[in-house]
C-alpha cells in the first residue's frame, strides 16, 4: 500500500527553522556575554584553554567551557583539544586589538531587548512603551554605540567619495554637510580625499564631544571640521552654503514627515550643482525579500515614535518633491545601495 502525498511531505518538511527562530535570541546573548567578558581579546592575548580563560576573566570553569563550545558551534571559535582559537571574523570585529572592533555595535543590542519584548503590544498600539531617543536624551542613546558604526561604514564611505569626488582635490575649497554625523564616518572620507575640503558637523552636544570629534582628531582633520551643537531637526544649515550634503543612516529613525523636511531644508542648504548622499537600510520596493531591512523596521516600530524603513521609490519621490534631480542608487559595500541626487 503506497503512501499518500500528502503524508510524504509531512514526512520531508523539517521544523529545523522553527527551532532556529526559537533560539536566534541565545546567539546574541551568547556573543554579548562573551564581548562583556573580553572573552575574544583573551583569547587573542594567549589564553587559550577553559583553566586560563575562566582565570582571566573571572569566571567558573563551567560557565567558560560552556559559553566557549556554543562560540565553536557558532564558528567564532575554532577548537584543537582543549585549545580554543578565534576564527578570523571574532579576531577582526570582536576582538579590542582590532582596529576594526565592531563589539560596540553588537552589545547595543542590550539597549533594545527591554521593548522589544513588548513587541506584541506595541504591534497593538502601534506605540513604543519607551522611546531610546527623546528631545531630553540629547544624544546619550547615540553617543553609546555611534563609534562602534565607524568600522562598519568606512568602505561604503570611501566608495562614496571617490565616485561623487573623482579627482582627489580642487583648485577651490568645498564644503561638506554631516547631518547627525555620529563618528562623521561618511564626511571623513571626503575630508581625507581632499585636502581642501572643510566639512560642518550638525548633531546632539553629547554626540559631538564623546564620539564626533574623537574620531576626527583621529584621522588629523580637526583644523577643517567645524560644528552645529544642538537638534538637527530644527538648526537653520543655511542657504546654498555647501557641496555634498550627508544623511548617513539618520532617515529611518526620523519617520517620514520629518525626513521630507529635512530633505528641503538640504536642498536649501546645497549650491546649485551640488549633491545630496543618503546612507540607509533599504527593503525591496515591494517588501518582501530584503529581510534586514524588514527586521530593522521592526526594531524602530519598538523603540521610535515614527522611525521606519524607505523604499528606493519613497526616496526618489521625496527628493524629486524636496527639488532634487538625478536620482540614483549606488552600489557600496553596505547593506543597502546608497542614494545620490542633484540640485
Amino acid at each position: 500500500m503506497g503512501t499518500a502525498p500528502s503524508q510524504l511531505l509531512a514526512i520531508q518538511e523539517s521544523p529545523q527553522a522553527i527551532l532556529e527562530v526559537t533560539w536566534a535570541f541565545a546567539s546574541t546573548q551568547v556573543v554579548c556575554t562573551a564581548l562583556e567578558l573580553d572573552l575574544f581579546t583573551c583569547l587573542e592575548d594567549g589564553h587559550s584553554t577553559v583553566k586560563d580563560v575562566a582565570a582571566e576573566t573571572g569566571s567558573s570553569t563551567r560557565g567558560i567551557r560552556i559559553l566557549l563550545d556554543a562560540l565553536v558551534g557558532m564558528k567564532f571559535l575554532e577548537k584543537s583539544g582543549e585549545c580554543y582559537l578565534p576564527t578570523q571574523p571574532a579576531s577582526r570585529y570582536l576582538s579590542k586589538k582590532s582596529s576594526t572592533y565592531m563589539g560596540g555595535l553588537v552589545l547595543h543590542s542590550r539597549q533594545l531587548q527591554s521593548n522589544w519584548a513588548r513587541l506584541t503590544g506595541v504591534v497593538r498600539t502601534g506605540r513604543s512603551p519607551h522611546t531610546v531617543e527623546t528631545e531630553a536624551d540629547h544624544g546619550e542613546f547615540f553617543a553609546k554605540f555611534v563609534d562602534a558604526l565607524h568600522s562598519l561604514h568606512s568602505p561604503a564611505a570611501a566608495v562614496a567619495a571617490s565616485e561623487l569626488w573623482p579627482e582627489n582635490g580642487t583648485a577651490r575649497e568645498r564644503h561638506v554637510l554631516d547631518v547627525g554625523a555620529g563618528s562623521a564616518v561618511w564626511s571623513l572620507a571626503f575630508a581625507k580625499r581632499d585636502a581642501k575640503a572643510h566639512v560642518t558637523v550638525a548633531d546632539w552636544p553629547s554626540v559631538i564631544e564623546r564620539v564626533t570629534r574623537k574620531c576626527v582628531a583621529r584621522d588629523h582633520v580637526e583644523d577643517r571640521y567645524e560644528y552645529l551643537a544642538g537638534d538637527f531637526r530644527q538648526g537653520d544649515f543655511g542657504k546654498e552654503k555647501f557641496d555634498v550634503g550627508i544623511l548617513g543612516h539618520v532617515c529611518h529613525s526620523e519617520g517620514a514627515a520629518r525626513t521630507q523636511e529635512m530633505l528641503a531644508r538640504l536642498h536649501r542648504a546645497l549650491k546649485p550643482g551640488g549633491v545630496i548622499l543618503i546612507a540607509e537600510m533599504m527593503p525591496d520596493n515591494e517588501r518582501r525579500t530584503a529581510l534586514y531591512p524588514l527586521l530593522f523596521a521592526v526594531n524602530l516600530l519598538v523603540n521610535t515614535e515614527e522611525g521606519d524603513v524607505f523604499t528606493f521609490a519613497e526616496y526618489r519621490q521625496w527628493l524629486e518633491e524636496a527639488g532634487f534631480h538625478n536620482v540614483r542608487a549606488m552600489e557600496a559595500p553596505s547593506p543597502s545601495p546608497l542614494i545620490v541626487a542633484s540640485k
